[in-house]
């Protein structure tokens, strides 16, 4: 491994999701990590990672909640809805499971049935079509209200990556089936 100062390693802003489900014991998604990747390789992890830049510019229905656990230092409402969507986004990518409603401002779409769903995921992964792009095109926005800030983790010094974390809570929706993305997640478990 090439030797690097931990010092100088950047802080990226991240958001994951502990998405929960009563089956009728609580249960909670994990995913393993691809054994190979640089940060995390190899272990059970919670859908999640970095914010996109993109991530700023999408907007979002329901509440956007300000007050983290934990110190914050930035209190824009944009910056903080960046988080919401990152999560929303990374739980689509990584886990399938897209936490939107339709968008209020546009008509109401057709509905999108399971197998578009995982078609349009396929492509996001495969960096074919971006996040925004996909909510435009099927007049859809990200749910804030479906999803519940709970925790803020910064990775300590000494890590080839680190990031300040947000996680986020959510229920598995009952019409929607969760499945790892076979890249850069190898396996799955509740």
């Amino acid at each position: 491994m090439t030797e690097f100062d931990p010092a100088t390693v950047p802080i990226r802003a991240a958001a994951t999701v502990l998405l929960i489900a009563d089956r009728p014991e609580l249960k909670i998604l994990m995913m393993r990590r691809h054994a190979n990747t640089l940060f995390a390789g190899g272990m059970w992890v919670f859908p999640g990672g970095a914010v996109d830049p993109e991530d700023v510019e999408i907007a979002v229905t329901g509440p956007v909640e300000l007050d983290y656990p934990g110190p914050i230092t930035v209190t824009a409402a944009e910056h903080h809805r960046s988080y919401y969507v990152a999560a929303i986004r990374e739980c689509f990518e990584e886990a399938g499971i897209l936490l939107t409603h339709a968008d209020p401002d546009r008509p109401t779409p057709p509905v999108l049935l399971l197998e578009r769903q995982a078609e349009l995921r396929a492509q996001l992964n495969a960096g074919a079509i971006g996040f925004k792009q996909l909510l435009t095109d099927h007049h859809l926005i990200p749910a804030a209200g479906l999803i519940k800030p709970v925790a803020r983790w910064i990775t300590p010094l000494g890590s080839p990556k680190r990031f300040d974390a947000r996680f986020f809570l959510a229920k598995h929706p009952l019409n929607q089936d969760s499945s790892h993305d076979e890249g850069e997640l190898v396996d799955s478990e509740w």
